[in-house]
């Protein structure tokens, strides 16, 4: 028989949660927007994934301008997989802003 799975974070007894440490959220120690990202940011996550930094000599705002084939053109090898790690995080990054307004509006 299947053990019953245990979430981390139940609601508490009176019904309201706590502040939310969004730290958990992170994959790195990059900010969880792109688009916050400095030069000096997008530098060390293309240099993390194997590419060349000065190839993106930008911010995160900027990245968020380039196409999966700019993202190609700049890298060949791995454009295309830099770029889709680019949109899945700015997907993220948009959710949750959704997520924390449609909260605080109540």
């Amino acid at each position: 028989m299947p053990t019953q799975a245990r979430c981390d974070r139940v609601p508490p007894a009176d019904g309201a949660w706590g502040a939310l440490d969004l730290r958990v959220l992170q994959e790195d120690d990059l900010p969880l927007d792109p688009r916050e990202w400095c030069r000096a940011q997008v530098g060390a996550w293309v240099s993390r994934r194997g590419g060349l930094p000065e190839r993106f000599p930008m911010n995160g705002k900027a990245l968020c301008l380039m196409s999966r084939d700019m993202f190609a053109a700049r890298v060949p090898r791995l454009g295309h997989a830099l770029h889709q790690d680019f949109r899945r995080r700015l997907a993220k990054a948009l959710a949750l802003q959704e997520l924390i307004e449609k909260l605080s509006s109540k």
